[in-house]
């Protein structure tokens, strides 16, 4: 049975929105906590109403000895009521130092901003609910429902020029509009039950009459200026000593607690009562460790959401806020898929308890650098590897641009060098030399050049870049390919040459040349690598 009533508590400890607020004090007769003596007047009790006090309300039938009436005062009689004078003493239990003067104190107007003054119910005439709540939350928020019960008679002080935000106001069974509730504060009964500050204008009342639609959660609007000034004037005095060494307070409450607090940013798809029920379902509900611990979620007016744990040392409340703390950062860290959150920061009564994670550039509360979402570092890296890949690859082709001398299968090559890169012979430090597969060559000295070419060499063509560099100058060692006599090979030298394994093979062409350079199969045209002055068609 007890497991039952924690699991119930615990989900109650959270403050609903839209929920019912009704009011406490009253100025009725009949209620005990108006008497100085903190009981009802006995039969033989001299009564006595103090001069400037509000509307006393009398319920039920009462016998008393005298009655004292103010100068100026009222006192009015529910039905069926009456009032009945003794000279007989009371021998009750509870009137045996009767026979006294009892006084009524309830002669100034009870605070509107006073926490103590209010309770929260799921109805109109429901019982006042056990929940753990923020100060600023304990007087009604701009989102709740406003009840002053039938049957009684109120003396309430609205305070000085305070703009009070309710969502719905219904005193004494009858609802009022902004309007409406204005013109009843010109009225006698509405001076009396809201009378007029001595000093200062009175505060007004706007009656929102909106619900609640927006899923990230509504705000109180009690956590910041003015009114959450003179709430804390009145709690400040309240406020226990703390059980633990480092305190924590939250925004929106008057005294320090013990306990943890998360501070939740949110982005896209952010839904304020998954995340309320989430982390209650998954870290409160059925855990005897926490059952003592009080969890509070509200949204606070600069936007952020607000998780707030406590208990009275703090101990197990700081270590459920670091266990949902590495829940909501493993969240972020996979994208906020869960919860829709961007950001998280932690302070708690724990030592060494204050650290932040986010997945924006700032740092956290305890200068923590923020966490990436593992969908941005694979976008990081993705697009530095393809970055690597371009610049290695125009790398390549700059050094074998500058680099590169052409080999025996240049017939293919020199076509591709001359698409991507087209240099002046005259800016070459070598001659570079396309040789035809077919012809055969020798290495020659810097005295060599091309002798001659026999008319039966029809699979040749001429060098592209003859004449275009003077060899004359080049130093004995910096020896280079030149062709040697295509007509015929030295029988002396055969040391000098090879034959080519190609030659008269029916795939020459194909394999060795460009087809969108040879205009006649049997005539090649010249493969040009850079002007000179044989390239007349340049």
């Amino acid at each position: 049975m007890q497991i039952l009533i924690y699991l119930f508590l615990l989900a109650c400890v959270s403050r609903s929105v839209g929920q019912y607020t009704r009011w406490l004090r009253n100025t009725n007769l009949n209620n005990p906590y108006n008497w100085d003596r903190g009981n009802l007047p006995c039969g033989n009790d001299r009564m006595i109403l103090p001069d400037d006090g509000p509307v006393v309300f009398m319920q039920f039938n009462t016998t008393i000895q005298e009655l004292v009436m103010p100068r100026d005062g009222e006192l009015v009689f529910g039905s069926y009521a009456t009032l009945a004078f003794t000279n007989q003493p009371d021998h009750s239990a509870a009137c045996l130092d009767s026979g006294t003067d009892i006084t009524f104190n309830a002669s100034h107007p009870a605070d509107w901003l006073d926490p103590n003054n209010w309770c929260p119910t799921d109805t109109e005439q429901g019982s006042c609910k056990p929940l753990a709540m923020l100060d600023s939350e304990k007087i009604p928020c701009e989102t709740d429902h406003v009840v002053f019960p039938t049957g009684s008679s109120y003396y309430v002080n609205l305070g000085i020029n305070i703009n009070i935000k309710v969502n719905t106001l219904k005193v004494s069974g009858k609802a009022y509009s902004t309007t409406s509730f204005r013109d009843f504060l010109a009225t006698e009964n509405g001076r009396n039950i809201f009378p007029t500050p001595q000093t200062g204008p009175r505060s007004t009342m706007t009656i929102m009459r909106r619900r609640c639609t927006d899923v990230t959660g509504c705000g109180c609007g009690n956590d910041q200026g003015q009114i959450l000034s003179t709430v804390c004037q009145l709690q400040h005095a309240r406020c226990t000593r703390s059980r633990c060494t480092k305190t924590i307070k939250p925004v929106g409450h008057c005294c320090d607690i013990c306990g943890g607090m998360l501070n939740v940013s949110y982005g896209v798809g952010f839904n304020f009562d998954t995340l309320k029920n989430g982390l209650q379902r998954n870290f409160l509900d059925g855990k005897d460790a926490y059952k003592n611990v009080r969890y509070i979620v509200s949204k606070r007016s600069d936007g952020k959401i607000q998780i707030v744990l406590l208990d009275d040392d703090g101990v197990q409340s700081s270590k459920v806020t670091a266990e949902i703390f590495a829940n909501l950062n493993s969240d972020i860290n996979n994208g906020g898929v869960k919860y829709g959150i961007t950001g998280v920061q932690m302070v708690s009564s724990a030592a060494g308890g204050s650290s932040g994670g986010k997945t924006s550039a700032h740092t956290g509360t305890a200068g923590q650098k923020p966490s990436m979402s593992k969908g941005s570092v694979a976008g990081i890296t993705i697009g530095v590897i393809i970055a690597a890949i371009i610049a290695l690859a125009v790398g390549y082709f700059v050094y074998t641009n500058k680099n590169r001398q052409p080999d025996e299968s240049s017939g293919f090559s020199a076509s591709i060098f001359n698409k991507f890169n087209r240099f002046n012979a005259s800016q070459l430090r070598k001659p570079q030399v396309s040789v035809p597969p077919s012809v055969g060559f020798s290495w020659g000295s810097r005295d060599s050049g091309l002798s001659s070419i026999s008319a039966t060499t029809s699979q040749g063509f001429d060098n592209p870049i003859y004449g275009s560099v003077p060899m004359e100058n080049m130093k004995p060692m910096e020896l280079e390919m030149a062709p040697s006599d295509f007509g015929s090979m030295s029988d002396t030298q055969p040391e000098r040459g090879f034959e080519n394994p190609l030659y008269d093979t029916d795939h020459q062409e194909s394999l060795f040349s460009d087809p969108t350079e040879v205009e006649n199969p049997e005539l090649p045209k010249v493969v040009t690598l850079g002007p000179s002055h044989h390239d007349t068609d340049a």
